[in-house]
């Protein structure tokens, strides 16, 4: 916590937690992310597959 002259607060953290933070508010921001992030996280390892770049969407 950093105090100036007149009294006010700032905090000073470093640049990877900033990067999180604003990544954490960019996919809370996105409709439905949380609910999908929450659901994949309970998927078996088992069952997942690993990305193949050359796979069309």
């Amino acid at each position: 916590m950093i105090t100036n002259s007149k009294g006010e607060n700032a905090v000073l953290i470093s640049e990877e937690n900033w990067n999180a933070i604003q990544e954490t508010l960019y996919l809370n921001s996105t409709p439905g992310m949380v609910e999908n992030i929450l659901e994949s996280s309970r998927e078996p390892i088992e069952e997942c597959v690993e990305y193949n770049e050359d796979e069309e969407w």
